[in-house]
């Protein structure tokens, strides 16, 4: 018998926008808060989550561990939901020390489905392979998810870069949605075309200057003398993290045992704990704690080169 005689058929449906959102870092919490506390901060997190997808006229695909599946009539409700979605978490209190946060991915195209409901298709995956290159409080979306927006959502968006995802022959452009207040991030404008571009991170610590470019290897920091920036800050640990390229973005990784705060200019300092951040613009990697209370740390600049 054929396997597959008994799947329902697929129907192409009108184009949509899929959406996933995954909570970030609640490995590191249940192994702080254990097992009850975790699920609980993560079943109240993920009802935010559904309400607010359900408010943009969202319907819930499905649910998968901490990660939900939304599937949309428009990329401008896509990122309704994903703009108060974020905003709604990053307001829900730590638990045991440890705030609540997401990262978001949409894709705007055409969609397969069936009668159960389910969506398959390029979109689907698109979509997905989007959620995992955002970081801890990303929105990532594509080029022609922002072709959809309302003007007044297009200027919430900022162009990144180009990056090859698995399967397509183009590269696929990212933008970012900025849904944080206090941020001098200056917004994309989408009407004027775009180029080709190449990003460098600048890495500064005291006298020592790292230079990083997409083909990098990874850079330690840490106090160990077998580190490519060795600090003397006593409290960082002898491997504190690692810098890495990751999908065409630099990618700061905490390897540390007490966390590694992160300052980017125009937001909020926070901290990482075996958990990773995307490193843009200019800002400050510091031990033990945060920016404005030491001068001692590693100074950052992400440099895109249009050509």
């Amino acid at each position: 018998m054929d396997p597959h005689m008994d799947r329902k058929p697929l129907n192409e449906a009108p184009h949509g926008s899929v959406m996933f959102a995954d909570l970030s870092g609640s490995t590191r919490l249940y192994e702080v808060a254990g097992n009850a506390a975790a699920m609980a901060a993560v079943a109240r997190c993920l009802g935010v989550m559904r309400s607010c997808s359900e408010d943009a006229g969202g319907r819930i695909v499905k649910t998968i561990g901490d990660e939900i599946m939304v599937l949309f009539p428009a990329a401008g409700r896509a990122l309704q939901a994903a703009l108060d979605m974020q905003s709604a978490v990053s307001q829900l209190p730590p638990v045991s020390g440890v705030p609540m946060s997401m990262h978001i991915g949409f894709h705007h195209g055409p969609v397969l489905s069936d009668a159960s409901g389910d969506v398959f298709g390029d979109t689907v995956n698109l979509a997905a392979r989007l959620c995992k290159l955002a970081s801890r409080g990303q929105i990532i979306t594509s080029a022609e998810s922002v072709e959809q927006l309302p003007e007044w959502l297009r200027q919430t968006t900022r162009y990144l870069y180009p990056t090859q995802v698995r399967g397509r022959e183009q590269p696929v452009e990212l933008f970012e949605a900025i849904w944080q207040q206090a941020t001098d991030l200056t917004l994309v404008d989408t009407g004027s075309p775009r180029t080709a571009c190449s990003v460098f991170l600048t890495l500064r610590y005291r006298a020592a200057v790292v230079e990083m470019n997409l083909a990098s290897a990874p850079v330690t920091i840490g106090r160990d003398s077998g580190m490519t920036i060795v600090v003397s800050d006593r409290r960082a640990s002898r491997f504190q993290a690692t810098v890495e390229t990751r999908g065409g973005r630099y990618v700061l990784v905490d390897r540390s045992s007490n966390g590694t705060h992160v300052t980017i200019d125009g937001e909020e300092s926070f901290i990482l704990r075996r958990d990773d951040a995307m490193l843009r613009s200019h800002g400050w990697i510091t031990f033990g704690q945060a920016m404005d209370d030491t001068e001692e740390g590693v100074e950052f600049f992400v440099r895109v080169d249009r050509v």
